[in-house]
């Protein structure tokens, strides 16, 4: 369904009662992502999944964004939805908006989900590659996007073995219109640094790595759980970067016993 907030459109995934769970997705991704995840916790929990602005169904930024702005359409998203506090979950670029969530009302949640993102900003080389990546979505569209990022997503492996995934991939990214990732790669290009936010996050946290995740390895995934107070950290094995959807049963099971523990 879609909500007007924040002086937008948002698309959003609402499925299931009980405690709230907002599931944060990627780059160049949509709430697609979180299908099996969304399926698997809706027994027990509401589960929201959300269209970052400009990406999926919502609508296209009029104006350039930053984490920040991506974070304020989610309270507002909230509000809408009469959810007062929730369990935060965020993948790669939606762990990026979590930390930027944190930084604006830390209040409203009661738990955190970090899937395979990283809390230093890019440095001179890592903004380059995303202007880059801006300007060839000017050029070639989404398949830009599509071209870079899939053999990075999944191991090599999976890409050989598991080719309805690799479409369902393909279908989502090859969807995405390429203005919102221009907007995304700019604003993450710019994101602020995260990693003095760490030691003052104070909710229950589940940290989850990819064995072979080269875009937030296992060693700076550690390092970043090791600076929050009890946070329990994971790594999938033979599993790279989209570890939701390349390993969803071994993620889900992490993401239920987590969730047990926490209260509303």
């Amino acid at each position: 369904m879609k909500k007007h907030v924040n002086g937008t459109e948002l698309f959003v995934q609402d499925q299931g009662q009980g405690a709230a769970v907002i599931l944060l997705h990627g780059f160049p991704l949509d709430h697609r992502m979180w299908q099996a995840q969304v399926e698997s916790l809706s027994s027990h929990y509401r589960v929201i999944a959300p269209d970052f602005r400009g990406m999926g169904q919502s609508s296209i930024p009029v104006s350039p964004m930053s984490l920040t702005n991506y974070a304020q359409d989610i309270l507002a998203l909230m509000d809408e939805l009469g959810i007062e506090k929730a369990t935060l979950g965020g993948f790669s670029m939606g762990g990026y908006v979590a930390f930027a969530l944190l930084r604006l009302a830390p209040e409203r949640f009661s738990g955190l989900i970090l899937a395979n993102t990283r809390p230093e900003p890019d440095g001179q080389e890592g903004r380059k590659n995303r202007m880059n990546m801006a300007v060839s979505l000017y050029d070639k569209g989404a398949a830009a996007a599509r071209d870079a990022m899939l053999p990075k997503l999944v191991t090599a492996t999976t890409l050989q073995e598991q080719p309805q995934l690799v479409d369902s991939l393909k279908l989502i990214m090859d969807s995405m219109p390429a203005e919102g990732l221009v907007h995304a790669s700019i604003a993450m290009a710019f994101r602020d640094d995260s990693v003095p936010l760490l030691s003052t996050i104070s909710v229950p946290t589940l940290v989850i790595a990819g064995e072979q995740d080269a875009i937030a390895p296992p060693d700076v995934m550690k390092s970043m759980a090791d600076h929050i107070q009890g946070a329990s950290y994971h790594v999938i094995p033979a599993a790279s970067h989209l570890t939701p959807m390349e390993k969803p049963d071994v993620f889900n099971a992490l993401l239920l016993n987590f969730l047990k523990g926490i209260k509303a």
